[in-house]
């Protein structure tokens, strides 16, 4: 023998269900969504790494990525992964023209080398050898100058044949050094 349900009994127990089903239904796209993101987000990373664009640093306190523009543009500089760019440490901390040449690495320049600069200066200084690469590469060094033209390769111990920019860094961009 059966019971009856009440009309209320019958309305929550259909309330129910229908809540149950709703859930499921968020639940699964939810994890359709996270799903995508994940796979979006892993094919960004790996597709910008080649020459179409910057990789996205996930630590914001990045020297590198927070340093101030020097020279205000009304055009952003169009940029180049693939120029030839020489980093010379023009500082007395060893090695900050290597760590500098993994950073520029990082953010997708593909041909960096690192070496030292005859002088201690304060200011990083860019030479663009080549006209209109590497402008903006001034965007990582805060209060660089760009000068454009010739420079003196008796200043390096790196051969500066074929180069498109060298960076020369300054005490201000030290980034190995604690302040």
């Amino acid at each position: 023998m059966k019971k009856k349900q009440s009309a209320s009994g019958i309305f929550f127990s259909m309330f129910l269900r229908a809540v149950v089903v709703i859930l499921a239904i968020v639940i699964v796209c939810l994890i359709f969504a996270l799903v995508r993101s994940l796979i979006h987000g892993k094919s960004e990373k790996e597709g910008t790494t080649g020459n179409t664009g910057v990789v996205a640093s996930e630590n914001q306190s990045d020297p590198l990525l927070t340093a101030q523009k020097t020279e205000a543009t009304t055009e952003a500089p169009q940029v180049d992964f693939g120029i030839k760019i020489a980093v010379l440490n023009g500082t007395e901390t060893n090695g900050l023209a290597g760590a500098w040449r993994e950073k520029l690495n990082g953010q997708g320049y593909t041909s960096v080398e690192a070496g030292n600069y005859k002088e201690v200066t304060e200011n990083s200084k860019i030479y663009v050898l080549k006209e209109g690469k590497g402008l903006e590469l001034s965007g990582y060094f805060a209060g660089s100058t760009v000068e454009t033209g010739n420079f003196n390769p008796e200043d390096t111990d790196v051969d500066i044949k074929d180069l498109d920019v060298i960076i020369v860094i300054g005490t201000k961009d030290d980034i190995l050094s604690v302040n």
